[in-house]
């Protein structure tokens, strides 16, 4: 046989067995990765010591010489008990083809129990290379010490074995799994996919798995810890010998041990250019002063360390020495001794001390020996537990959606499915109990909610002086009171800045949560929150129920459209806490409802009841959302007289019922008019002398100056910044800067902008017109804060009212428009009758199968990928990324 007539068999032979072929290529290059070495890293050596090691002592190991770089031949580790002695040194890659090493170990009474070569990262050992008995290491006594000496073959088997089981490997052999995966599922579920769209998959999927590797392995978990004193803390400045031994009950299972420190001059380890680095430290392992500390827990004093404290010890502040280990209350109390070794002149390192405790752990104070300060102090020790879980939570959550997402998919190609008809209201109900979930993390975690103490001082001051409309005047931010959530009403923190119309304060106040009692003001911040939050999850559920009848019958929108609602962080974030926002979300999502009734021409009085409740509480609640769903309203009715010619289905008993429940927004309004000159009674109109005086204006000497066009760019930074990022007083360390457009935040921009797009498509559609009314609502409320920031800025120096969250009332407005796009644009219809399909270029949201008709929609292949592509972006922008992947840095999860 020849060659040729070879290579077509085998060639006819692999594309019969593709599935096999595969399996066994991937079998061979597994094979092949784990046998080759490839270079170690993060490689560590741990030699193990008998308990007749002295802490603090240095091992000193001796490599072969390299040229040009003396000095890299001989490190040192100290020894530390943890529990065990041991000494961990982090072995210079120039050494790691060292062909001998002598270990030098301080002690003729010490011996080596283990000697081993692990990969460590951060301090945690992921997995041992080689181990080799101590006994099986020849060794000398030289003087004081004895030296240890491996031969060149254990060395090259140490080598060997950790070029085998290099950690580069793991990263290879799960870069192989994923492409024979995705090489296996090319050959079976995914064979009809179009190449382009089995591309973008797979790079989702794969973006996917490193996000999730990301927050499990390289996020670090968050350690809280609780407060121990409020005192002052005082310097240890004693130059003579001493130790102090702090005992307390640990409450939880303990992290690590840290002990404040202050550095003279807050000198680094590393900046030996520093004029004081000599008084400070010996070298970047060693300090000047000679400390050590021993970690013993329990009735039988089971030790958990004890070690010199040296400058990797510090953390990146330079204000405390951290020792890592674990320890549980069940042990029994811990008992952490620090002595200083020797006396020197007065310390460039001082511990400190507490002289009280706040802290109900810690049962009485420090037993000293030779520390000048007396005996009854606290040596400052906190212990740091784990806190918040949130690398687990984001792991959890996104294997949840991904479950999610591949059920939508999976069942938007069955249509006729029962499941896909009950997936829709199952992807809301999971939505709904995700945004409800939010919710106790923004509360306890989070919190910094914008103006709350405002809000809650409206509601005490309905509370204490009745009436519907309160005297804006005189209307103040009570004073905290002596107890916890209480208010002094007889006191001012400043004047109320909120001119907000009061029906979402009349409403917080008939549901409790302010009681009076004499001048105190006591408010349950808790069941406040939680009804703020129910008032808008509210509106959250109209728009699902909006949805979930008037969109298409296809699983995949309807998570797209959930997630449109409630992926913007600063919605759920801002039903949170006591706002008003919450309310507008519900007045607004009412409105819409009515709208879209009347688009369907459902001229009944629900309709008409639905609008003019949603425009009078719009109104009576906040002035941005009144405008927008005002305007709209208008529009859509002069369109509806004039181009529909549909006046006689406007003027009719129904509509007429309507009528009075607009009569308190004239009534409102012509109040404030005649009693304040104003339609939203300002701070400046109404304490002027407090307003000038206050954060709220700058002295004209003070201002930065701002043209026209700086004034635009930084407005329109600050717009989008905040409505991808927290807009509360909560620091969250996330990136604020231009460009918006990038991954961690272009699924929540593009809510904003592409409803916007509606101006630019040529399709006739009534829909598309009754959505463009309420983008034009939107605009010119835009328009007129964009106005009123610039006045702020050239009349008070004051640069603020920017934020972008005002606009989350209209977040259905938003989903429905982008919905609109995606059916006109990547849903198909098919009929087995085509006289039932719509005529014309008409679009409308849903033409599903309705009474008589036998229409399906479909998504097309590039709507599926869009659309899967835009949920994973909305799921993974909002709260995943805006809060729990910025965790770490943000106060209230770090708080005990």
């Amino acid at each position: 046989m020849s060659f040729k007539t070879a290579a077509k068999d085998g060639a006819a032979w692999i594309s019969h067995h593709a599935i096999a072929s595969v399996s066994m290529l991937f079998i061979f290059l597994s094979t092949v990765v784990c046998l080759i070495q490839l270079a170690p890293i993060n490689t560590y050596y741990v030699v193990t010591l008998s308990d007749t090691a002295q802490a603090g002592e240095t091992v000193t190991f001796a490599f072969d010489a390299n040229p040009g770089y003396t000095e890299s031949a001989v490190q040192s580790a100290d020894i530390i008990f943890k529990p065990q002695a041991e000494a961990k040194l982090r072995v210079d890659p120039v050494n790691l083809d060292s062909k001998s090493l002598r270990i030098s170990i301080p002690g003729d009474n010490v011996t080596m129990e283990k000697f081993s070569s692990v990969v460590s990262v951060n301090g945690t050992v992921l997995y041992q290379n080689a181990a080799i008995n101590g006994s099986d290491i020849s060794h000398v006594a030289e003087g004081s010490q004895r030296t240890y000496q491996l031969t060149e073959a254990q060395l090259s088997s140490i080598h060997s074995q950790a070029g085998l089981k290099s950690e580069v490997k793991l990263m290879l052999l799960a870069v192989l799994i994923f492409i024979y995966i995705a090489a296996i599922m090319r050959l079976t579920a995914l064979r009809g996919m179009k190449r382009l769209h089995f591309i973008v998959t797979m790079l989702a999927s794969a973006l996917t798995l490193g996000f999730i590797a990301n927050a499990l392995l390289v996020k670090q978990p968050i350690e809280i810890q609780q407060s121990v004193t409020s005192s002052s803390p005082t310097s240890i400045q004693q130059s003579a010998a001493f130790s102090a031994t702090q005992s307390f009950d640990p409450v939880d299972d303990v992290s690590q041990i840290t002990l404040p420190v202050s550095i003279t001059g807050d000198v680094d380890p590393n900046d030996s250019t520093n004029a004081n680095y000599s008084s400070v430290y010996e070298s970047n392992q060693e300090f000047h002063d000679s400390y050590e500390i021993t970690v013993v827990q329990g009735s039988s004093h089971t030790m958990l360390f004890k070690g010199r404290v040296t400058p990797s010890m510090l953390d990146s502040e330079l204000s405390s020495i951290t020792i890592a280990l674990h320890a549980s209350p069940r042990d029994g109390p811990l008992e952490i001794t620090l002595s200083k070794n020797a006396e020197t002149t007065v310390p460039t390192l001082q511990f400190q001390t507490y002289p009280s405790v706040t802290n109900a752990s810690y049962t009485r104070p420090a037993s000293v020996q030779g520390l000048q300060y007396g005996s009854s102090v606290y040596l400052a020790v906190n212990a740091s537990y784990q806190g918040f879980d949130y690398r687990t939570l984001i792991a959890l959550l996104v294997l949840g959606f991904c479950v999610l997402l591949i059920l939508n998919l999976w069942c938007s190609r069955r249509a006729r499915l029962r499941l896909s008809r009950a997936l829709p209201v199952t992807n809301y109900l999971v939505l709904l109990g995700y945004a409800i979930m939010q919710q106790p993390i923004y509360a306890k975690y989070v919190q910094g909610f914008p103006d709350e103490l405002a809000h809650i001082s409206h509601v005490a001051y309905l509370q204490q002086h009745g009436g519907l409309i309160p005297d804006f005047k005189h209307m103040v931010v009570y004073a905290l009171g002596s107890s916890s959530q209480t208010f002094d009403l007889s006191h001012s923190q400043s004047f109320n800045y909120l001119g907000h119309p009061p029906l979402y304060y009349q409403i917080m106040k008939l549901l409790g949560g302010v009681t009076i009692n004499g001048n105190v003001a006591s408010y349950n911040l808790s069941l406040m929150r939680m009804e703020s939050f129910g008032i808008g999850l509210l509106g959250v559920a109209l728009l699902f129920y909006i949805g979930l009848t008037r969109l298409p019958k296809i699983p995949l929108l309807h998570l797209l459209f959930g997630l449109l609602i409630i992926s913007p962080p600063n919605l759920i974030y801002g039903m949170s806490g006591v706002n008003n926002d919450s309310l507008t979300i519900l007045s607004v999502s009412i409105c819409l409802l009515g709208l879209v009734r009347f688009y369907e021409k459902r001229f009944g009085c629900m309709t008409y009841l639905l609008i003019a409740v949603g425009i009078t509480t719009s109104l009576l609640t906040k002035l941005t959302a009144g405008m927008i769903v005002s305007i709209a309203a208008i529009c859509i009715l002069a369109y509806s007289i004039v181009v529909e010619r549909q006046w006689r289905n406007l003027w009719n008993w129904r509509f007429l019922v309507s009528l009075p429940v607009y009569l308190p927004i004239p009534a409102y309004f012509a109040t404030m008019y005649m009693k304040y000159h104003a339609l939203q009674p300002s701070f400046a109109k109404l304490a002027y002398h407090e307003y000038v005086h206050s954060i709220w204006y700058t002295p004209l000497g003070q201002r930065s100056e701002m043209g026209v066009w700086g004034f635009i760019t930084t407005y329109l930074s600050n717009f989008m910044n905040t409505w991808f990022n927290l807009a509360g007083a909560t620091t969250t360390g996330r990136d604020a800067a231009w460009p918006f457009f990038s991954l961690d935040r272009i699924g929540i921009v593009l809510v904003l902008l592409i409803p916007f797009a509606l101006f630019f498509i040529t399709i006739k559609s009534t829909a598309k017109m009754y959505l463009q009314f309420g983008m034009i609502a939107v605009g010119i409320a835009m328009l007129m804060q964009m106005k009123g920031t610039y006045a702020s800025v050239m009349m008070n120096g004051r640069f603020g009212g920017y934020s972008s969250r005002y606009y989350l009332c209209a977040i259905g407005l938003f989903a429905l428009a982008i919905m609109l796009l995606i059916c006109r644009y990547l849903v198909t219809r098919e009929s087995h009758d085509p006289s039932q399909l719509p005529q014309g270029n008409g679009a409308r949201l849903d033409d599903s199968t309705r009474a008589g008709t036998d229409i399906t929609q479909r998504l097309t292949s590039s709507g599926m990928m869009l659309c899967s592509l835009f949920c994973m972006l909305l799921f993974f922008d909002g709260f995943i990324y805006s809060v729990l992947y910025q965790a770490t840095s943000i106060t209230g999860f770090t708080l005990g």
